[in-house]
């Protein structure tokens, strides 16, 4: 007669412990890979809020009818961002040797206050305005 073998079929405690392993080290790694990008988005649309201001400063201070050589700063929102606002005029000369009037060189920076009493700044943009022209 066959002798039969009792042999419980299952998991070892062995095999089970590194499974867990395992997957706790797949489980944190997808954690903070999803946190990376979380934090990812969420500078690149301040970033982008950035530029877009920057950009609509830039557009008004061109536009500005009264333009004159100056520098200034607006004043920080809440988040300590503000613009620094620099205008200087051009003394260009076109190809027959005329002076070419009310031309301005308008720079905007964009900066944010820091804690630590340094500024830092974010971005910044140039551009050339006529208040004649427009």
């Amino acid at each position: 007669m066959p002798r039969r073998s009792h042999q419980i079929k299952g998991f070892t405690l062995l095999e089970l412990l590194m499974s867990m392993a395992l997957f706790t080290v797949a489980a944190v790694s997808l954690a903070e890979a999803l946190n990376l990008i979380s934090l990812t988005v969420s500078e690149s649309i301040d970033d982008a809020e950035v530029r877009e201001q920057l950009r609509a400063t830039m557009l008004e201070v061109s536009k500005d009818s009264s333009i004159t050589a100056e520098t200034r700063e607006t004043n920080p929102d809440k988040r300590g961002l503000y613009f620094r606002i620099e205008i200087e005029r051009l003394d260009l000369k076109n190809e027959e040797g005329q002076t070419l009037d009310n031309l301005f060189e308008v720079k905007v920076t964009a900066m944010r206050q820091q804690s630590r009493g340094r500024d830092e700044e974010l971005d910044s943009a140039v551009t050339v305005a006529n208040p004649n022209l427009l």
